[in-house]
Parts: structure tokens; sequence; C-alpha cells
């Protein structure tokens, strides 16, 4: 009886040293910060319609060479037409 008892405490002495020690997870939460750009002070805005190029405002019907085609600008939207350049 006493041998059993002894056995059963040695093998219980080893299962737990063989054991991974539980890990309590940390979560560690960061406040999100969102950037939007500022304007320039002094700085006006496009007028609506307006297309941008190579940081140049174009007015709508205003035409343009690109990739060796004439593109119009059409409410703010480069549009390709049938034109070469």
């Amino acid at each position: 009886m006493k041998l059993s008892i002894a056995l059963v405490l040695v093998l219980a002495a080893s299962l737990t040293a063989c054991s991974r020690p539980k890990v309590k997870e940390t979560v560690v939460e960061r406040p999100v910060i969102i950037e939007r750009p500022v304007a320039a002070t002094g700085a006006t805005a496009a007028p609506t319609g307006s297309c941008l190029l190579a940081s140049q405002v174009y007015s709508h019907g205003a035409m343009a060479c690109q990739d060796h085609a004439v593109h119009q600008c059409s409410n703010g939207v480069w549009t390709r037409t049938i034109n070469a350049c």
C-alpha cells in the first residue's frame, strides 16, 4: 500500500514537471490615429469639375496629350478622345 502511494506521488510529480505553465495572454489596446491632409494656409480649392494632371489644375473642357492620345477634362474626369497626338 505504501509502495503504491509513493508510486502515485512520484508519477504525479513527474507529470506536473512535464506540463507547460499556464500563460495569461495580455492584450494591449492602442488608440487608432487617422491622419487627414490639411490644406495649406492661403491655398484655394480647385473649382468643381476641374481635372488634375501633374499637379496642375485644368478646367472642364481642357485637353491634354497623355500616352500619345488626346484626353479631355469632363467634369473632373479625364476621358480619352479618338485623336492621337
